[in-house]
């Protein structure tokens, strides 16, 4: 009797399991079908498949989008059929990045201003490196910085950038999630399931062998769950906040806006980049030759001993030389 309850025990399991792992591949297979309806270019519609990245774990408190309501990251929740929330362009998934190029004369002003331009969109600077103006060399600074702005505010926020500077390049990136967005939400609703199927056949478990299995399995659930969670909370992230990577330049001219001129405007503007080329190549030599005086000096008083020197030593060897042919003369005319 107790075999006979055994077997139904496992028997049961392996049913709910077969059934949620093929429930689970079905609704994978539909969301990432869905996803071609946006990727429509000569009426073909594609779907391209985005590698799947690690996140930041997040509790269970967080996962709102299977309650009722939206979460804050706008995820959606209402009970409707993948391929509307798809259809629904609100719902689409997008992550927008954006990387410049940004050269200033006022870079100390710049900086002031670009901080508060974060504060003011509600980001935050996630990596800055500096260099240049050391104390033993000195050179135009230079930073690299990775800043995260809320995507709703990036194109206000990179306005308010070129305003303040020169932007020598601007690229903006977007890539649309939104395939894998619903594929990982329909694999965590089905885990759960199981999850929850997995928690009612432990209660009813007698045999310890039962416990076991049943244990083993609650333990993969949970940490495929997890991990599912946590791509999520990734995407979510990517999404709410978009990544500016950003170079500054400290130069002394900034480079003109480049507009279609005229011949003279052109004649005019060459020669002025000519003549503002060496009028600073000029004033670096007057720099580097009043800067190197002492330099100068010290190697003029040692060219001027290794002179005196070089010339005492070849007055000495011909001295000698003459001394030595009249000697020779001597004895001859002596012969």
């Amino acid at each position: 009797m107790k075999t006979k309850k055994m077997f139904c025990i496992i028997f049961a399991i392996l049913i709910v399991a077969f059934s949620l792992c093929s429930c689970g591949a079905r609704m994978t297979k539909e969301a990432m079908a869905q996803n071609a309806v946006y990727d429509m270019s000569d009426g073909k519609a594609a779907y391209v498949d985005v590698p799947e990245r690690g996140g930041y774990g997040f509790s269970n408190e967080e996962a709102a989008y299977d309650s009722g309501e939206s979460n804050e990251k706008n995820v959606p929740s209402e009970t409707k059929s993948d391929y509307n929330a798809i259809a629904d362009a609100s719902s689409r998934k997008l992550i927008r990045d954006a990387s410049l190029d940004v050269e200033t004369d006022k870079y100390d002003e710049f900086i002031s201003g670009l901080n508060k331009a974060i504060a003011q969109a509600g980001g935050y600077i996630q990596s800055a490196s500096e260099s240049g103006n050391t104390y033993n060399y000195s050179s135009s600074r230079y930073q690299q910085m990775e800043i995260r702005i809320p995507a709703e505010k990036l194109d206000s926020f990179l306005g308010s950038v070129s305003s303040l500077a020169t932007v020598t390049s601007k690229q903006i990136s977007v890539k649309e999630i939104t395939g894998q967005y619903i594929s990982t939400q329909s694999r965590i609703k089905a885990l759960e399931a199981e999850y929850s199927a997995l928690l009612k056949i432990l209660e009813k478990a007698e045999k310890v062998e039962d416990l076991i299995t049943i244990q083993d399995r609650l333990t993969s659930v949970n940490a495929d769950l997890e991990s599912n969670k946590a791509k999520l909370k990734t995407y979510d992230e990517q999404i709410a906040y978009s990544t500016v990577t950003m170079s500054i330049d400290e130069v002394e001219r900034v480079t003109s806006a480049a507009e279609k001129e005229s011949f003279g405007q052109e004649i005019r503007s060459r020669l002025s980049d000519n003549l503002y080329n060496i009028s600073q190549g000029a004033r670096s030599f007057a720099v580097w030759f009043l800067s190197s005086l002492p330099y100068i000096l010290i190697f003029a008083v040692i060219a001027v001993i290794a002179s005196v020197v070089v010339r005492h030593i070849v007055k000495r060897k011909k001295a000698k030389r003459e001394k030595a042919e009249k000697q020779a003369n001597t004895q001859s005319e002596t012969k």
